[in-house]
């Protein structure tokens, strides 16, 4: 998942489809990087996706410790739209998000879809071979349609990933807040365990957003990334800021403020060493998840006295931010760096 200078939002999920994932295809995650790299706004992505999906085998191994082959579910925005795009092999469908939406590991697109590659689109969506134009709302297309989801994915992953579950319970959310979403809220979101008990993570733990390890499927959340886009009033032509945690469990971690100007990023955690491939921000991401998994650790979350703390520097960190939106880069700097040298104060006193 990441953020581009041209304000290209994009992140991805693992689907499982009835068609075969290469062992040494292309990565999700690959494609994610080249669309941050070469795409300036949200429907230069999409087209991107749809084209490297059918010229290149997906697959590849998504996991430092084996791990099976997917094909990608994605979700890009820029300034002005936004889209999911889903993949099967070589085949894709995407449709153009009206409102709010989310992706997790099922596939979300019914009949809804906007576009289909050629092959699928013929399975689901007959058309008229005589129409030029093939645009599923043309009047010349013949039949009715049918699912995307339906005619590609595998059905054995929805008992163990719970993705639809997921995929519910942020819907939900979202609708609850009635379009009145500020960023605390959508963080909190980001927290969310969905109703299970993160000290035993054994017990329904794939249905809530911020994942921790145990049992069959032994992952948690490895990051988490939110990107707000600004409005009229910023100055120095701030145009997004990204909410970054650079560790996993999001429920046990701050998110970071950088800001993305005409002149590109401005990181307000100097502390943070940035640069891609970077041992110092391992070092961070790997001292963090040690010490989240220490004993009674990975409970904190349901501990009132512990959340107070961990919002009440996370409001911190976010007035800092709206003084780097104002133009106070320095001054933002330094109350970051002050409220995550509390942060990191406070957690060397839990032992």
């Amino acid at each position: 998942m990441g953020l581009n200078e041209a304000g290209v939002a994009i992140g991805n999920e693992a689907v499982f489809s009835r068609f075969r994932a290469v062992r040494d295809g292309v990565l999700g995650m690959d494609l994610v990087r080249a669309v941050l790299a070469s795409c300036k706004d949200a429907r230069l992505a999409v087209d991107f996706l749809c084209d490297a999906t059918e010229a290149m085998d997906q697959g590849g191994r998504g996991s430092y410790h084996g791990g099976p082959s997917y094909s990608n579910s994605y979700i890009i925005s820029d300034f002005g739209s936004a889209y999911v795009v889903e993949t099967a092999g070589r085949r894709w469908a995407w449709r153009e998000i009206e409102g709010f939406a989310s992706i997790s590991n099922a596939y979300s697109i019914e009949e809804d879809y906007k576009r289909l590659d050629s092959r699928t689109r013929k399975e689901i969506a007959p058309v008229n071979p005589r129409a030029a134009c093939s645009d599923e709302a043309d009047a010349g297309r013949k039949g009715h349609k049918e699912s995307w989801r339906r005619s590609v994915e595998e059905k054995w992953p929805w008992a163990i990933l719970k993705g639809d579950s997921r995929r519910r319970y942020l819907l939900s959310s979202l609708e609850s807040k009635q379009g009145r979403i500020d960023r605390f809220s959508f963080l909190a979101m980001l927290r969310s365990h969905a109703g299970y008990n993160p000290a035993r993570p054994l017990m329904r733990r794939m249905e809530g957003v911020c994942l921790h390890g145990g049992g069959l499927v032994d992952h948690a959340t490895t990051a988490s990334l939110a990107v707000e886009y600004v409005g009229a009033g910023a100055t120095l032509g701030i145009q997004a800021l990204a909410w970054y945690t650079g560790c996993s469990y999001p429920c046990l971690s701050l998110y970071k403020p950088i800001l993305l100007g005409e002149n590109g990023f401005v990181p307000l955690w100097a502390a943070y060493d940035h640069r891609t491939g970077s041992a110092q921000a391992f070092e961070y991401w790997i001292a963090h998840r040690s010490w989240a998994r220490g004993r009674g650790r990975l409970a904190l979350s349901q501990d009132n006295a512990f959340v107070a703390r961990r919002d009440a520097i996370q409001a911190r960190i976010g007035d800092a931010a709206e003084l780097g939106l104002g133009g106070h880069i320095e001054t933002a700097r330094q109350d970051v760096s002050a409220a995550m040298d509390e942060w990191q104060g406070f957690l060397d006193s839990l032992g």
